[in-house]
């Protein structure tokens, strides 16, 4: 479903109210990003949401691409409370998701509230590997939902990070690894091979 419809009577399009839902979400993102303490690139960043009309699908429950847009503001949300954010827009990166595979195991019905988890599980020279957990604000216990998402650093002209802005990214995660252990592995090969 696109974002845009077009408005009645004008032949001009209009902004639906799925995409004021995401931007003020991620407004939400940035302004309590802004009074949180910095995370540990190792810790579980959570955010609080609430089931809201526009996310409930045909069947009354959370649609399952709402869970994905959900993600992708969890993991702005863990950028900047890593205080890595400000360095992918400098460098001026996108971060594309490779791939997601995502386990549902309960719905979450309308104006529920529920807590996203998000976390970094892995990454190597290429990729970096999220974990993401939908809790029931009422059943932190048992997740209704995990996702594991991989996602990747890159230039706007599609190039990846050169060898030295991939290092200057691994040294301030190792760095704010103060003395943990981090395993940096090689899996895949270029994207030009």
């Amino acid at each position: 479903m696109s974002d845009q419809s077009a408005c009645p009577d004008s032949g001009r399009h209009c902004v639906v109210p799925d995409t004021m839902l995401a931007l003020i979400r991620l407004l939400k993102t940035f302004l309590r990003a802004a009074r949180l303490p910095t995370l540990d690139p190792h810790a579980t960043c959570v955010t609080q949401w609430r089931v809201l009309p526009g996310d409930i699908d045909a069947f009354g429950h959370m649609n399952n691409g709402r869970y994905q847009s959900l993600m992708d503001i969890a993991r702005v949300d863990f950028l900047l409370r890593c205080d890595l954010f400000r360095g992918v827009v400098r460098n001026r990166w996108v971060a594309p998701v490779g791939q997601a595979h995502i386990h549902y195991r309960r719905s979450l019905k309308p104006f529920e509230r529920f807590e996203l988890h998000t976390r970094i599980v892995h990454w190597d020279e290429r990729w970096f590997y999220f974990q993401h957990d939908f809790y029931r604000a009422r059943d932190p216990g048992r997740p209704v939902c995990t996702a594991y998402v991989t996602t990747l650093f890159m230039g706007r002209q599609g190039r990846l990070p050169d060898e030295d802005e991939q290092y200057q990214a691994y040294k301030r995660a190792i760095e704010g690894m103060q003395g943990l252990p981090v395993t940096i592995r090689l899996l895949d090969p270029p994207l030009h091979e």
